[in-house]
């Protein structure tokens, strides 16, 4: 999915996004049912509920002792979250916080988000100043290296649940 037109940092962000999604799409997304969703390791944990028709993510308390663990819903509907806001960032867009996303409730719409990244890092010049998505304004390629890294870490967040229910049922 690499353009043969863009900069050659632009064909290195293209490039680490496709590796991290080949593994999320046949390794990680595949192995996603509705049991796995929801399931918790531990006691303490956050996840996705439905509160009055809404999926709606629990918001963990950052500052806490010993922070909670995940759910594979949570995790989704985290990728979900700031790969939206990213893009509608990116796109000049208002921001969208947490506490305002609504998790779609399945895998389908991070592979649209995908797409529409791809677009945006083809179109548009990674020098780019991006103002409101981190602390500082910050150039277009460090965003994407940030999304790369964000991607990879949360899949493999997936993939380790994934296994530890996976082992936990022998």
């Amino acid at each position: 999915m690499t353009s043969t037109d863009s900069s050659p940092v632009t064909r290195t962000l293209l490039k680490q996004l496709d590796l991290v999604w080949l593994f999320a799409d046949q390794h990680v997304l595949p192995r996603i049912d509705d049991a796995a969703l929801y399931w918790e390791p531990s006691s303490n944990c956050v996840s996705v509920r439905r509160i009055d028709g809404r999926f709606v993510a629990d918001q963990p308390d950052e500052n806490a002792d010993v922070l909670p663990e995940t759910t594979v819903a949570w995790l989704l509907w985290h990728i979900e979250w700031w790969w939206s806001d990213t893009i509608s960032v990116c796109r000049g867009e208002a921001a969208v916080g947490p506490d305002a996303y609504e998790w779609s409730g399945s895998v389908d719409r991070i592979r649209a988000l995908r797409t529409e990244w791809v677009e945006i890092l083809e179109t548009t010049d990674v020098e780019k100043t991006i103002v409101g998505l981190m602390p500082e304004e910050t150039p277009l390629r460090d965003v994407a290296g940030w999304v790369n890294f964000e991607l990879t870490k949360n899949v493999s967040e997936i993939s380790q649940l994934l296994t530890r229910k996976a082992n936990s049922q022998i």
